[in-house]
């Protein structure tokens, strides 16, 4: 009789206990809202979400470096965008002045113009974006891209690197184009000193567009003008193939992001209607156990034991 009562009382302690667990654990499925609460539920189920979220992670991931890439090159864009307004003004300027019909004054008014022009220009060079970084140095992004140097020159002070995002598992683009691939690629004639040249010869009242100095710099600013306009608009179209192109991958990845939250969901999502109703009767059950228990406790044969 006295191993009968220590059975009954170890096995409904036992039961006790597994209910109690069993109730813990579906509430707390019911307020995670998932069927997975450690790899020993499903651990198939847990590799595969795992593996799906090590992939959204990654993907998402790229979409922000896309999202940055996009933004970067935007900004690019619109710099040298105005760059080519500045320039085709200059062209203007350099065209109506080359002209033995203009006065003195008129190239003095003209080159102050072409002053004024010319600071925006390099304003526009040495722009920076929202960190206080150069946008057209390469990868000396701490330094302006232009400066002038001891002999009143203006000279390229980045490098020539090219900096590269990764967009994808195999895909990285090139995310700047540097002031010198732009500007001085073509030495002798790049476009700030060849402007700064022409500036100096319109105010000159001594020269005339029938003078050999006036003619050589009037020459020169036109050509480094159609040199860099060619470099900046192939520039601009190189950025506007990138968009296009970043524009589809992240589509892709987006894409993809949607598959792997709709396979981690499938894979852990709780069925919440028979999660609530197993808790139902695993607490009815608790309840039934507890009451079980405490009449077993009260036996008085079991408490003579």
């Amino acid at each position: 009789m006295r191993v009968t009562m220590q059975n009954l009382y170890t096995n409904n302690l036992n039961s006790l206990q597994n209910t109690t667990y069993d109730v813990a654990r579906l509430n707390q499925m019911l307020s995670k809202g998932v069927s997975i609460l450690s790899p020993s539920d499903d651990p198939i189920g847990v590799v595969r979400v795992m593996d799906n979220q090590r992939d959204l992670a990654l993907v998402q991931q790229y979409v922000k470096n896309i999202d940055s890439l996009s933004t970067s090159m935007s900004r690019a864009e619109t710099y040298l965008s105005s760059m080519v307004e500045t320039q085709q003004r200059m062209k203007e300027i350099s065209i109506a002045t080359n002209s033995s019909n203009l006065s003195k004054e008129d190239r003095a008014s003209y080159a102050s113009e072409m002053e004024e022009l010319l600071k925006g220009l390099v304003d526009n060079i040495n722009a920076t974006d929202e960190s206080g970084n150069y946008l057209f140095s390469g990868n000396a992004i701490e330094k302006a891209a232009v400066v002038k140097d001891t002999a009143g020159r203006y000279v390229y002070q980045g490098d020539a690197s090219e900096r590269t995002v990764q967009t994808s598992n195999s895909s990285w683009t090139t995310a700047n184009v540097t002031a010198e691939k732009v500007l001085f690629s073509n030495a002798g004639q790049d476009i700030l000193n060849q402007a700064m040249d022409y500036i100096n010869v319109l105010k000159d009242p001594s020269l005339s567009p029938s003078d050999a100095a006036f003619s050589a710099a009037a020459s020169g600013i036109q050509t480094a003008l159609n040199e860099t306009l060619d470099s900046i608009g192939a520039a601009i179209t190189d950025f506007g193939g990138k968009q296009n192109n970043l524009a589809l991958v992240k589509s892709s990845h987006e894409e993809m992001v949607l598959f792997s939250k709709q396979v981690i969901g499938e894979t852990q999502e709780l069925d919440y209607a028979a999660a609530t109703a197993e808790f139902n009767v695993k607490l009815t059950a608790l309840k039934i156990t507890q009451q079980t228990f405490v009449q077993i406790s009260q036996l008085s044969l079991f408490n003579h034991m």
